[in-house]
């Protein structure tokens, strides 16, 4: 093959990578918005059909009014041709010539913002993991709801697999006396008739048998209103002595469940973040903690401003997308969920679609800006039972 056929061959391949990377742009940002989930939906599928369907529309529209041969053969051929893009239509033109744009634009952006990049490696580390790869044959009655029990069958498919882990995180400009304190963080139950609530409550037990001091869910608790009731064997029954703290999530609004989610969750004992700061009196000292549920839901007060006094102030948040929002609260660490790490990841490449206006740049991970750690854990479920390489995680968060 010519230099000329390899450059046109590449030429080619930038244009497919650039259609397909602008709509999963468009995609992860869409899924951001704080919208009503029937609106989000509609524009979903409107950005997925997009994606397919413009192509082909090109693709006839050129055969049909260009100067072309008859046949699909012949007009694969001549798309080979050096002249193609010349004696492309306008809007053909302009548009491979948009996505071309994005493509050198956002490209290079996407890949420093890859795992390897991105994660504050210097901020965290380490000190344990536990992988239990196929929880559901040790505990078959886990499976409760068939569009689990089919997922499984998948081949790789880890929806009911787990990674335990504990990590040592280094912040800045907190009081000695919170060094080495245990914080234990789950995110993203997703209760709906699924998977079992005894699946969250074996990762909650086991945070509190790795001596965690305090106990943080980051949000989207429930998808049906028949699972409310679960969040009692979820998570009810914890150590009163252990602070416990949630905010909700998008899912828990979209389903209309956000009132009785709180009610439930504060009836069991856990401090709602999501409507009121909480000043914690801990052993170690003063803990400022606050929280965020925004796009979705809107607190009824304004969050305190931040005392020098606190030893340590906690920021917790459903999406990483509120990162800003905890610098400029000079939170030490802000604890997310949301993204569920892209639930599939690519080797060597890390999430590709993550529901973020950062796209999957917070999939996942320990990131810093200063003052602020942010810990985004993959979560332990979902409405979509398929994960491929990002597992569900439980993660004791020792803090340095």
């Amino acid at each position: 093959m010519s230099s000329v056929a390899w450059m046109r061959l590449l030429l080619i391949l930038a244009i497919v990578i650039g259609h397909v990377g602008f709509w999963i742009w468009l995609y992860n940002r869409v899924n951001a918005l704080g919208l009503q989930r029937s609106t989000l939906k509609r524009l979903e599928k409107l950005v997925v059909a997009v994606c397919l369907v413009l192509p082909c529309l090109l693709f006839m529209l050129e055969r049909r009014y260009g100067n072309w041969g008859n046949g699909w053969a012949e007009f694969w051929l001549q798309l080979q041709e050096p002249q193609f893009f010349l004696r492309a239509s306008f809007v053909t033109v302009a548009y491979l010539g948009a996505i071309l744009v994005f493509l050198a634009w956002h490209g290079p952006r996407w890949m420093i913002q890859r795992p390897f990049f991105a994660i504050a490696w210097n901020r965290f580390q380490t000190l344990h993991q536990r992988f239990d790869p196929h929880l559901h044959r040790k505990n078959p009655e886990w499976v409760i709801g068939p569009m689990t029990r089919y997922a499984l069958a998948i081949p790789g498919n880890q929806i009911l697999s787990l990674e335990l882990n504990v990590k040592r995180l280094f912040l800045d400009g907190i009081d000695p006396s919170f060094s080495g304190m245990k914080i234990g963080h789950l995110s993203d139950i997703h209760l709906m008739g699924q998977i079992s609530p005894d699946f969250t409550r074996h990762c909650a037990d086991w945070l509190v048998q790795q001596g965690a001091e305090l106990l943080v869910v980051s949000g989207d608790l429930v998808d049906h209103a028949s699972s409310v009731p679960h969040l009692e064997r979820a998570l009810g029954g914890v150590p009163s002595e252990i602070p416990r703290l949630f905010v909700l999530g998008n899912h828990d609004r979209a389903h209309g469940l956000a009132d009785a989610a709180r009610n439930t969750m504060v009836g069991l004992g856990w401090l709602d973040a999501g409507e009121r700061d909480w000043f914690l009196n801990t052993e170690r000292g003063a803990m400022h903690v606050i929280g965020n549920e925004l796009p979705w839901l809107d607190r009824h007060i304004e969050s305190a401003a931040p005392n020098s006094r606190q030893g340590l102030i906690l920021g917790i948040s459903h999406s990483p997308d509120q990162f800003l929002w905890a610098r400029n609260k000079g939170c030490h660490l802000l604890l997310c969920g949301h993204t569920h790490g892209g639930q599939v990841r690519v080797p060597g490449i890390g999430p590709i679609v993550a529901p973020s206006f950062h796209g999957s740049r917070y999939a996942s991970g320990v990131f810093f800006q200063s003052p602020t750690v942010m810990h985004v854990t993959r979560g332990i479920a979902g409405t979509h039972p398929l994960r491929w390489w990002c597992a569900p995680e439980a993660s004791l968060l020792e803090i340095a």
